[in-house]
């Protein structure tokens, strides 16, 4: 009986150690089979910070939460996101410009948690594409993110055309960290503007300025308009939508026109010139002849004098000049 109990005992001993054994073997297996998240991707634009991730495979019908930490200055991991169901998680407001930092994110499912999937150490300004070997993700317990490059977006742009000239007006894309022009520095931010009409080459200009007028446009013909950020010597943000817009009618002269009325205008003021010359001219032969400075012939003077002699008289007694003598009297002393 004592040994029916003892094996009873030992039978009963023996099967509450093989169901903890197998207990054990379960939860390890069902720890090592949770998978990592797939496809992570470190994305950073506008100075954002946001890590995205795919679910596993073969979880679409099991409720998987994700955990995502952050590891800064301080050298721990401190979580951002915990027990999240969202596929991405945002460090934006946990991260500084110019500060590195190092993410990882973890799969978790009925309590238990999948290896850490972690970035390399990355500034938020220099986000480098480091892509990894998927192979590795069943061979090392800890994985690196695949980062896509730093972008800053495209720019806004609006194009406005008069007078036969189109300006591009260019805002600044809405950064999440300060803006454009604090953060990289006035002198540092280059503007490059192509513009081009249908069936022709690109031109570009490149320009500090945020608002530009084409040069050398034609009038009444359709330019279209593309902008893109350089900053940080070799960097460039994304290209701004196409815009497309005709060009207005010039109001200003062209240079034939400016010529031929140049031309016409010197030839009135040479007939101009010529006219006025004549009219003096004639105007004075015709004084002449009505007042001639010439004096009258003896014999017509005489037959004047003749039919009219008080007249010739009067006349010679008032041009008769008589002599005189001059008389100076002196006051003074003897």
């Amino acid at each position: 009986m004592k040994y029916s109990e003892a094996r009873g005992t030992n039978m009963r001993l023996g099967l509450s150690t093989e169901c903890a054994v197998l207990t054990c073997t379960f939860l390890f297996v069902i720890s090592e089979n949770v998978p990592v998240p797939e496809n992570v991707n470190l994305i950073s634009e506008n100075m954002g910070l946001l890590l995205e991730w795919d679910p596993p495979q073969n979880t679409s019908d099991v409720l998987v939460n994700y955990t995502a930490e952050l590891k800064g200055w301080k050298a721990v991991y401190e979580p951002v996101c915990s027990k999240s169901s969202s596929l991405q998680c945002d460090f934006t407001n946990s991260v500084a410009i110019y500060g590195t930092y190092q993410l990882r994110v973890r799969t978790e499912l009925q309590g238990d948690t999948s290896d850490w999937v972690e970035t390399e150490v990355f500034s938020v300004d220099e986000i480098k594409d480091t892509h990894q070997d998927t192979s590795l993700l069943s061979e090392v317990p800890t994985l690196s993110a695949f980062s896509l490059p730093a972008t800053i977006g495209p720019p806004h742009v609006e194009l406005r055309s008069s007078k036969g000239q189109t300006e591009v007006d260019i805002t600044d894309p809405l950064l999440k960290k300060k803006n454009l022009r604090d953060i990289f520095g006035i002198g540092s931010i280059f503007y490059l503007v192509r513009f081009w009409k249908k069936g022709a080459g690109k031109e570009e200009l490149k320009t500090q300025q945020n608002r530009v007028i084409l040069p050398q446009l034609e009038p009444l013909v359709n330019y279209c308009v593309e902008v893109e950020i350089a900053y940080m010597k070799n960097k460039t943000s994304r290209p701004s939508n196409v815009s497309c817009l005709t060009n207005t009618a010039s109001n200003e002269a062209q240079a034939w026109f400016i010529s031929a009325l140049f031309f016409i205008s010197c030839l009135v003021v040479l007939v101009s010139v010529v006219m006025i010359f004549l009219a003096v001219w004639y105007g004075y032969k015709l004084y002449r002849n009505i007042f001639p400075n010439d004096k009258l012939p003896e014999v017509l003077k005489q037959n004047l004098v003749s039919r009219c002699p008080a007249a010739l008289v009067r006349q010679e007694f008032t041009e008769t000049n008589e002599p005189f003598f001059e008389l100076r009297i002196y006051e003074g002393k003897l």
